[in-house]
């Protein structure tokens, strides 16, 4: 899951979807208004995407509420990426509300569990105004598929531990945890001690690649040794 300060509105690949943060608020002809930050692109690339969006909600929202909602499917053999919402208000004058947030990831993990080819670029939610902060949301998104990219407009600071171990029991601890697969469980570690989730991100592939590699040259020693004694 890389989390990244970029445009979102580039091409993920095929077959790619690009999500925007959203709320279930219908405007009086059955619009969703989508007129507001990076959302608002949209509305210039893709043709009636309030219309189609709007429709797609009153179809599958129970209660105003939808979490993930895949609106237009990706059709890789034109190039068109999907378009997606991922629901973080109920409605639009609405703070960000956290049991929402985690329904929304988990409608999210679903989808991706049937579509595991699918390459997802989405916006960081704080940009919509709300109660919560940037380290309060990052922590509802672990874990999330490899195959999610979260885009944000520096609303997530860069933020570092002033309190925390030497590198080399950092190393250790994350090494320990990704040798028994806790990929995840590594990711909140560091955060949970002070990381935030994009540095976080960081330093578990770092380590990653340096286990692979350490790996990689032993597995070359055994061949080599295999290979002398034949």
């Amino acid at each position: 899951m890389p989390v990244i300060r970029d445009n979102l509105w580039k091409h993920p690949g095929n077959p790619g979807m690009i999500v925007v943060t959203c709320h279930a608020s219908l405007l009086e002809d059955g619009r969703l208004y989508l007129g507001y930050g990076t959302a608002a692109e949209a509305t210039k690339r893709i043709p009636d995407i309030e219309t189609h969006c709007g429709k797609q909600i009153r179809a599958y929202a129970r209660d105003g509420i939808y979490g993930f909602l895949p609106v237009m499917p990706s059709q890789p053999e034109k190039r068109l990426v999907g378009f997606g919402l991922f629901q973080t208000q109920f409605s639009w004058e609405g703070p960000n509300d956290q049991e929402l947030i985690k329904f929304s990831m988990d409608s999210l993990r679903a989808y991706l569990h049937q579509h595991a080819d699918l390459k997802i670029r989405m916006n960081f939610p704080s940009e919509i105004q709300g109660v919560l902060s940037p380290e309060n949301i990052a922590s509802l998104f672990v874990p999330l598929p490899e195959a999610v990219t979260i885009c944000h407009q520096g609303e997530i600071p860069r933020t570092y531990p002033e309190n925390f171990p030497g590198f080399k029991a950092l190393y250790l601890e994350v090494e320990g945890m990704l040798q028994g697969g806790a990929h995840n469980l590594a990711v909140d570690y560091l955060m949970r001690n002070g990381f935030d989730i994009q540095s976080a991100l960081e330093q578990v592939n770092a380590v990653q690649r340096c286990l692979r590699e350490r790996q990689g040259r032993e597995a070359n020693h055994v061949r080599k040794w295999r290979s002398s004694r034949a």
